[in-house]
């Protein structure tokens, strides 16, 4: 009897044995998943905080309506920017290296500063750092920061630096299947050889997807330009874009080439990135240049949610 009791208690531990060895992988004998991500919005941050960016940088010579020498730099590539809470001061370091430094405290805006919605502007020296706040239909997004930096290279002739930071997507918890289509929004500026300048935001549209599966982003943009102070719509023509997700991040790059009636001298090219828990959020830089139309140089960005 004393054996057959003993020989029931060590099946019956066993069983139990087995039961805590299955709980503990996920049960079926599978691997526990990971608990998801944990993401702060840029609203909630404190303390000192450090943002890589996917950036558009072009050539502007002050005065002649030139903007030349665009390019991109994918995310991780562009500006940097550097926080510090003690002085609430930002330093922004270019991809050559080049650094600035902004402090609400040292800022003077010219007498000309005109203030935008939604976007606040530091001052130093002959540099220039705005910060526009990413609006979707009317939402704010909260991973997403967009920035725009004038730096002068020498008198009458800066580098600008059009780009998206912000909460990027972690590796592991980009989609790695299916696809999204997502609401987008869209701001810009662009020059022609007359000299003018154009706002892009009111009257310009963009769309954006990914296909998750195949690593891949596709996006259109119908560009129109608006003269500050003139009603008067000028459009700048029709543009799609296909680009890569790159391999275990989240961050992608595309070209843009025009849509009927094409002409090939026209180039453009698109750089950012996915933010926020599971690619929510997304936004890219981008510019075209398109001579066929007046000599068009626009840059700008695409900002958009699932």
């Amino acid at each position: 009897m004393q054996s057959s009791d003993m020989k029931r208690r060590l099946l019956a531990g066993s069983a139990t044995m087995l039961g805590l060895l299955l709980s503990g992988c996920g049960g079926g004998g599978g691997v526990a998943s990971a608990p998801p991500p944990t993401y702060t919005k840029l609203a909630d941050l404190k303390g000192n905080q450090s943002f890589q960016s996917a950036d558009i940088q072009y050539k502007n010579v002050y005065g002649s309506g030139t903007l030349s020498e665009h390019a991109g730099d994918a995310f991780g590539s562009g500006v940097h920017i550097s926080y510090t809470a003690a002085d609430d001061s930002y330093t922004l370091t270019a991809p050559d290296g080049a650094t600035t430094s902004f402090s609400p405290s040292t800022s003077t805006p010219p007498c000309c500063a005109v203030p935008t919605p939604n976007m606040a502007s530091l001052f130093t020296g002959a540099d220039v750092y705005s910060r526009t706040t990413p609006i979707v239909n009317g939402v704010t997004l909260s991973y997403i920061l967009l920035g725009d930096w004038s730096h002068t290279i020498q008198p009458g002739v800066s580098r600008n630096y059009v780009f998206v930071a912000g909460i990027p997507t972690i590796s592991s918890d980009m989609p790695k299947n299916g696809t999204a289509t997502y609401q987008t929004s869209i701001d810009g500026s662009a020059e022609t050889y007359n000299g003018l300048s154009y706002r892009l935001a009111s009257a310009s549209t963009a769309s954006f997807s990914a296909n998750f599966s195949a690593g891949t982003v596709s996006t259109t943009l119908d560009l129109t330009g608006v003269v500050p102070g003139n009603p008067n719509l000028t459009p700048f023509g029709k543009y799609s874009g296909t680009g890569t997700i790159s391999s275990g991040g989240s961050g992608f790059t595309g070209t843009l080439t025009q849509d009927v009636p094409t002409n090939p001298a026209t180039t453009g090219a698109f750089s950012g990135a996915f933010f926020g828990p599971q690619a929510k959020e997304v936004g890219y830089a981008w510019f075209v240049t398109n001579p066929a139309l007046g000599g068009l140089r626009a840059q700008g960005y695409v900002i958009g949610v699932k």
